[in-house]
């Protein structure tokens, strides 16, 4: 019977919720920070109509629409209409993100694990697993669409009305879906979880992509991406539904159709036959180095062509700063606003800074690729040949240093080249060795995510908190006035904002001596645990 596959669904979905309602329980809090930052600075900051207005004309360049989308609600731009377009597209990303990672992590991660296989030894339906990993991205993209749409009714002023804020909640739940229904069929086409991971993401930039494409002057073009389709509702200036409910549909057949290749397929196998090895390692590969670098092949990629993407998107806006955001108290109270400097530079800094935090992310997540060979057991094998552990962990340390350096090299060489080419008056050796300054405090966050590797495995998660705290505190800590005991807490807090502040050696040694000491902490763990 048809019922039998799904047997022991509900089961299996409070064993997801007991399992991720932590990593759950962040992202919505994420969600819940990044809805209110937005309408709370919104409000707070562009009260006045004409100031309105003129951001609105003055963000019709194609720098700025590639970044938010076109402007929506020109001829009316209020409190609710500028929500829509500086907010939606960035918010469907993250949305996207979030539920693309959980459900590779709840669906061929699990597989690849062998929990899978455990699973369905007991009576359980065969694709019982895969739908209660459905239920459990519809509950948590639920959850995105109550939070998003009781603060916007909570914070918002007139112009944020309850359809408008109801259509916010829902789209952005929608993204999720999408995008979460796009991982269902890719975890059933690759047989691991990376690969379905990189082609769901690849899906999402193909997206972003025909989006840009569509809002930079092909209209229809936008209609053929999930991110365009749903941007199109213009919430709180003209409330389109229809759009939400064709995304809703498409969602809802990826679904059906990746129940249909689950069924069909065997365990641990996937669609797209796997490309045959090498029959022989070559001896590079058989190195530590060699192995590490292999591991981190594709994602490295990704991660390169990000930054460089990022970095040239927020270079080929930095001219415009001064037009967009001069005059503004606020705004100038978030970037430390400082007689006899320019916007622009000013601006500049706090970008270089935020670049900064996310060229962390490839370092701390390369190295904690260490903690994953350790959970698949595949460490111990490593650890059994002639190699030690420090030299294992080393191998590892060694490259997601040169990682931070590397990315932040190809995104202040992005920055400044986009700075220079737009003609703007950068300086852009400037640039270089503002983005070289932060690269001590991303030693910092190397160093302590070796520490937890070394002390507290389980807990290596916990230096994505931190992250955050540093973003948050970098972002906003001058708008919301951060005691200095809390920004201290901070490893960015102490780079000088080249160019407003002068190179600091003393900033540079101290930073790096911090980043060593957390590093042979770890080292020392590392060596004196046992292996998981």
């Amino acid at each position: 019977m048809a019922s039998q596959a799904f047997a022991q669904t509900g089961r299996l979905f409070r064993f997801a919720i007991k399992k991720d309602w932590l990593k759950i329980f962040l992202w919505l809090l994420g969600v819940a920070f990044y809805v209110f930052i937005g309408v709370f600075v919104f409000v707070e900051v562009y009260g006045d109509p004409a100031e309105r207005e003129a951001l609105s004309y003055a963000m019709q360049n194609p720098a700025m629409e590639a970044l938010f989308g076109r402007v929506i609600g020109q001829n009316n731009y209020t409190i609710g209409a500028m929500y829509s377009h500086m907010m939606t597209i960035l918010g469907f990303v993250l949305f996207a993100i979030m539920s693309i990672l959980l459900v590779v992590r709840n669906t061929r991660s699990e597989e690849e694990d062998g929990i899978l296989e455990l699973i369905q030894a007991q009576p359980t339906g065969r694709i019982a697993h895969t739908t209660s990993a459905i239920l459990l991205l519809l509950v948590t993209n639920g959850l995105v669409l109550i939070i998003t749409a009781a603060l916007i009714i909570a914070l918002g002023d007139t112009s944020m009305t309850v359809e408008g804020a109801f259509l916010t909640g829902t789209i952005y739940a929608s993204a999720g879906l999408f995008f979460g229904a796009v991982t269902l069929v890719t975890a059933q086409l690759s047989s691991n979880a990376r690969g379905a991971m990189m082609l769901a993401f690849s899906v999402l930039g193909i997206s972003y992509i025909i989006r840009i494409i569509g809002d930079g002057g092909v209209p229809f073009l936008s209609w053929f991406s999930p991110l365009g389709l749903l941007y199109n509702t213009e919430p709180f200036v003209n409330n389109y539904w229809y759009p939400v409910f064709i995304s809703l549909a498409l969602s809802l057949l990826l679904t059906a159709f990746a129940l249909y290749l689950k069924h069909k397929r065997d365990m641990g196998a996937g669609l797209i036959a796997d490309r045959d090895g090498k029959r022989h390692a070559s001896a590079f590969l058989k190195t530590p180095v060699g192995f590490v670098l292999d591991l981190i092949r594709t994602p490295l990629i990704v991660w390169t062509v990000s930054m460089a993407m990022l970095g040239i998107t927020y270079g080929s806006v930095i001219g415009d700063v001064d037009s967009l955001l001069g005059g503004n108290e606020i705004v100038s109270q978030i970037i430390a606003n400082q007689e006899g400097i320019s916007m622009a530079e000013q601006f500049m800094a706090m970008i270089l800074g935020v670049l900064g935090i996310f060229s962390s992310v490839p370092a701390v997540q390369f190295l904690l690729r260490i903690r994953e060979e350790e959970k698949k057991n595949r460490l111990e094998k490593l650890i059994a040949g002639t190699r030690s552990r420090y030299h294992i962990l080393g191998t590892f340390f060694l490259i997601s240093a040169v990682i931070a350096i590397f990315m932040q090299i190809i995104t202040s060489f992005a920055f400044g080249g986009a700075a220079v080419v737009m003609d703007f008056d950068v300086d852009f050796l400037k640039v270089m060795l503002a983005g070289l300054a932060y690269v001590p405090a991303i030693f910092v966050m190397i160093g302590l995510a070796t520490l937890l590797v070394g002390w507290l495995p389980r807990l290596t998660s916990l230096i994505w908190l931190y992250l955050g705290f540093v973003f948050v505190n970098l972002y906003f800590g001058e708008l919301f006035d951060f005691p200095q005991w809390l920004s201290a807490l901070s490893a960015f807090h102490y780079v000088p904002e080249i160019p407003i502040e002068a190179w600091s050696w003393t900033v540079v040694f101290g930073l790096t001596a911090v980043a060593v000491g957390l590093s042979v902490a770890g080292f020392i763990g590392f060596r004196r645990r046992d292996i998981d």
